[in-house]
């Protein structure tokens, strides 16, 4: 008899197979927070960057510029991590930005940042909760899939 393949890194085997399951993947579980997050009342969306902007997944309105949403989360999240580092306060969890027309709160993560649009008037207070709790399941997702 020839054995079972191997299983593929990442990847989820059918209910019944002698492969055991890896469980869900980062993919579906970082498309799962941000569809959740960009639920919560006046969000408008939300991405997720690595460290140098690459878009990992995003959940924004069509007419929202991804590229330099990213582009702006990734130096705010950087910047936030220096100056965090500088003060020897440790990573920094989360933080929000204001303006008249909107709000961007930012939360670290091991894979890069979690980015939120959402209106001036948003329940500042609801999203970073939501927020924090999203970004410590993603550390937990990450750690437990075995990430390097």
């Amino acid at each position: 008899m020839s054995e079972p393949p191997a299983p593929i890194a990442g990847a989820t085997q059918p209910t019944g197979s002698a492969v055991p399951s890896r469980g869900p993947s980062r993919a579906l579980a970082f498309r799962e927070m941000l569809a959740e997050l960009s639920k919560l009342e006046r969000v408008r969306g939300g991405l997720i960057v690595t460290p140098d902007g690459l878009v990992i997944n995003s959940e924004l309105p069509p007419r929202f510029p991804v590229e330099a949403l990213a582009a702006l989360a990734a130096t705010l999240g950087r910047e936030l991590e220096l100056g965090a580092s500088r003060l020897d306060r440790g990573a920094f969890r989360t933080a929000f930005f204001s303006a008249d027309d909107g709000t961007v709160f930012l939360g670290g993560s091991p894979v890069g940042y979690v980015t939120l649009v959402a209106d001036r008037n948003v329940n500042i207070d609801a999203v970073r909760t939501a927020l924090g709790r999203s970004v410590d399941r993603l550390r937990g997702t990450w750690r437990t899939s075995g990430a390097a």
